[in-house]
């Protein structure tokens, strides 16, 4: 299998919005809206949001943002809206966007990785465990 991991673009964007129906069954946003947010998202240096591609369909999809940090006096990655179509998982395409996204990673400089998952996704648990992830610590969220 060759997978093409490629940087989002602007002409990609109703793919990608469709793509992120895939994580949980939720209506795509409108196109203005997807158009507006891709635009917000391009002024934050070191954030991009990747598409797996093969034989020319998208199939996956993961945003990744290195972040800077004075404590550590590196970077830290996240890892964040990772999705794989239905009829493409379980073939080995969500661990090579991770493999992907902790090359990037490493190349970036950073010390971590980070991600979260939503408790009900038991199957991504594993997954990300798979791969060499730990569970650490607790992730506190405050609706605004």
């Amino acid at each position: 299998m060759i997978l093409e991991i490629k940087p989002v673009t602007s002409k990609d964007l109703p793919i990608l919005n469709q793509l992120y129906t895939e994580i949980d069954g939720e209506s795509p946003l409108s196109l203005p809206d997807v158009e507006q947010i891709f635009e917000q998202i391009q002024q934050y240096p070191n954030y991009q949001i990747y598409i797996a591609w093969l034989k020319g369909e998208a199939v996956g999809t993961f945003s990744l943002l290195f972040i800077p940090m004075i404590l550590h006096h590196s970077k830290s990655a996240l890892i964040d809206a990772v999705v794989v179509t239905s009829t493409y998982r379980h073939q080995g395409i969500g661990k090579a966007m991770m493999q992907e996204a902790l090359k990037l990673s490493r190349q970036a400089g950073c010390y971590k990785a980070m991600l979260s998952s939503n408790l009900k996704r038991t199957v991504a648990h594993q997954f990300y465990e798979s791969l060499g992830f730990k569970q650490q610590g607790w992730s506190f969220s405050l609706e605004l």
